[in-house]
């Protein structure tokens, strides 16, 4: 097929960094104002598009997937404001999300507002009710983009947006009690930085009031608002895992107090009502333990002690405070590698009380409190079970159903367990695979392994159509993500980033070595940090894939900084302009890796698919062209460059569907899954 690939503009393009020439061939790919560029781009999605039309199997993919679909959640959580109750749902399971209310508890749901009326492409993204029930404040990414998630207010009644500040991205939005304005988080005006600011009602954004900001490119912040009083920000320096801590006193006024935290990483931080301040710590112990300080007369805080400690095996994810009528309940809620364990304490000393009664080894979510007395609302989800709205008794720690339950998918069987890394590291790892004895299958390996992230059990279509459809998915732990503890992610980050990889090599191995497919049948499959691992995977050792697909990742990691949120990444992956990180990113950088091979005997690469989105905001499509282009020099293959338009790095686009049975249809010929329609 090499002779069928599109012509790519090359050029003698290098860097030297530290004493050291980095080629880089293929940089004109990255001016999308370049004339030669833009005709490659296109001939490449014509080639792809000409490619996946012709493969068999589709409609049965197609099938399959459709049924999943109508098998998912047609609604969310509820979220309750004054009389009113607000959702988001849809009409049919197919169909797109649109925010919902009901006028009163027994009224029925009416259409408040259709995501097209906030722009072409808009994906509603978030969505918080006044405590009134009068406005709601509405977030949406457009076209696919990330750049900006413009917050919208709605009148509830009308449905009418009263009011757009185009300056947020993905803002948590936290009312006063009265619902006369809110807080909320956005760029800068001069778009220099960011902070949290304050909007009063019956204003415009140019009158909002900053709290606390910087004039940092990549700063994230974060807040909650505690009893109408106190405003707890949160705030980072890009993807990092160390965090500011400052508490506003909204009722009594004064400048934002920085709560001193030992420069801990905190994922959680609450008021109770007895003003003391409960943390989530990592500054002693991998796994996360709470701690609590009590107010003083003088209205500081004293010391930090434990309020419930650490679980040596199961990381502490977050925790909700409830009241039951006949004393206060904290709930806890723990990931052991990645499954979700949730158990009730008393708030006061912190003491177990009981576990709740899960619906299986999922995903908990989205803890808020119920009308009721004694009773949380979660969100539950896992590996075959939709996700739904559940109810459990904090007396009982029974949990139920609030509508009926959400069935789970049959004929899918999911096993847990470990297998051993080149280093003897022991790294879990799920496979879904179809009900009955074991036999070699084609095979889907995947996995994140970055950033501290926890690949968490969730009803995902792609994986479960490809087990339906006779093939088994397997999802693997490796080190970088956060199964397993902090050190668990700092061991698979920057200098450490090759024990990721190491990890994933010996995920392939255990899988033919122990007979659940066989090196012919074995494809990889990321998206994001997990498409760098299965293509850099790919490119150390191509011999021992039958295919990869890389969706929307990071591929040439010398000059990852320059688009994107690249800037963001450096404390996870490092700086190829720090002299000791850059022979690391050298190592595994795929694109670098296959370009720097000068002289050596072309290399048969195994089928490539790559997706991106032209509106990938986050990882620009920049590296999947680079990438692209480097591989279809050599030989083997094909290689094949997936161009969608009005896609994203979160999804979105009208052909997202299309694109992902294409995606499995092609996994599907090049592992030898049989799809007859």
């Amino acid at each position: 097929m090499t002779a069928e690939y599109p012509h790519a503009p090359e050029s003698d393009a290098w860097d030297i960094l530290h004493g050291q020439r980095i080629p880089d061939p293929f940089r004109r790919l990255e001016d999308p104002d370049d004339p030669d560029s833009q005709v490659w781009v296109t001939a490449q999605r014509q080639l792809t598009d000409r490619y996946l039309d012709a493969l068999p199997g589709r409609e049965r993919l197609r099938k399959v997937l459709r049924d999943i679909v109508v098998a998912g959640p047609t609604a969310s959580p509820v979220k309750s404001g004054g009389e009113r109750r607000f959702r988001v749902g849809r009409t049919h399971p197919a169909g797109p999300w649109q925010l919902q209310v009901a006028d009163g508890p027994q009224a029925d749901w009416r259409t408040l507002l259709d995501g097209s009326t906030l722009g072409a492409g808009a994906i509603l993204r978030r969505w918080v009710p006044s405590p009134d029930g009068r406005f709601v404040a509405v977030q949406a990414s457009l076209g696919g983009s990330e750049d900006a998630t413009p917050l919208a207010l709605v009148d509830a009644a009308t449905g009418a947006v009263v009011r757009t500040c185009a300056l947020t991205r993905y803002s948590p939005v936290e009312w006063l009690a009265d619902g006369s304005g809110y807080f909320y988080v956005r760029r800068h005006d001069n778009r220099c930085g960011s902070g949290v600011y304050r909007h009063q009602l019956g204003t415009t954004p140019d009158d909002d009031v900053p709290l606390i900001g910087d004039e940092n490119p990549v700063g994230r912040y974060h807040l909650t608002f505690w009893h109408d009083r106190w405003l707890v920000v949160t705030g980072r320096s890009g993807t990092s895992r160390t965090t500011r801590v400052v508490i506003v006193d909204v009722a009594e006024g004064g400048p934002p107090r920085p709560l001193e935290l030992g420069e801990l990483s905190s994922v959680g931080v609450a008021v109770d009502g007895a003003g003391r301040i409960l943390a989530i710590s990592t500054a002693t112990c991998e796994f996360g333990q709470l701690l609590v300080a009590d107010p003083l007369p003088a209205g500081d805080w004293g010391p930090w002690r434990i309020l419930v400690d650490a679980d040596e095996s199961a990381v502490l994810a977050a925790f909700a405070l409830a009241s039951t009528g006949d004393g206060d309940r904290l709930l806890i809620l723990r990931t052991r590698d990645g499954y979700a364990e949730l158990s009730v304490h008393d708030a006061e000393r912190g003491t177990w009380l009981l576990d709740a009664e899960l619906p299986g080894a999922g995903t908990v979510a989205a803890l808020e409190a119920a009308e009721e007395p004694g009773v949380l609302l979660l969100s539950y989800t896992d590996w075959i079970r939709p996700l739904g709205v559940w109810r459990l008794d904090l007396r009982s720690g029974r949990v139920t159903a609030t509508e009926p339950a959400p069935r789970s998918l049959p004929g899918i069987t999911v096993t847990r367990t470990t297998y051993r890394s080149d280093d003897g590291t022991e790294v879990p790892v799920t496979v879904l695979a179809p009900s009955g004895p074991r036999v070699p299958r084609p095979t889907i390996l995947s996995c994140y392994g970055g950033f501290g992230i926890t690949f968490r059990p969730g009803y995902q279509p792609d994986g479960l159509t490809w087990v339906l459809a006779g093939g088994v998915m397997v999802i693997a732990g490796v080190r970088g993500g956060g199964e397993r503890g902090r050190r668990w992610h700092r061991d698979g980050s920057g200098v450490h980033k090759l024990n990721a990889f190491a990890d994933l090599h010996a995920a392939a191995d255990w899988l033919v070595e122990t007979g659940w497919t066989g090196r012919g049948e074995l494809a990889l499959l990321g998206g994001s940090n997990g498409g760098l691992m299965a293509v850099g995977a790919m490119v150390q050792r191509p011999g021992d894939y039958a295919a990869v697909v890389s969706a929307g990742a990071p591929l040439d990691m010398v000059r990852y900084e320059r688009w994107g949120l690249g800037r963001a990444w450096r404390e996870e992956y490092g700086s190829a302009d720090d002299p000791a990180d850059l022979p690391v990113l050298l190592r595994y950088s795929p694109y670098y890796n296959v370009t720097a091979r000068t002289g050596e005997p072309r290399c048969d690469w195994p089928p490539a698919l790559f997706t991106t989105g032209d509106s990938d905001t986050r990882v620009p499509p920049v590296h999947s062209y680079k990438m692209a282009a480097a591989l279809q020099r050599d030989s083997g293959g094909p290689v094949l460059l997936d161009v969608i338009a009005g896609k994203g790095h979160a999804g979105g686009g009208p052909a997202s569907d299309h694109a992902l049975i294409c995606l499995l249809a092609f996994v599907a010929h090049h592992t030898g899954l049989r799809l007859d329609d």
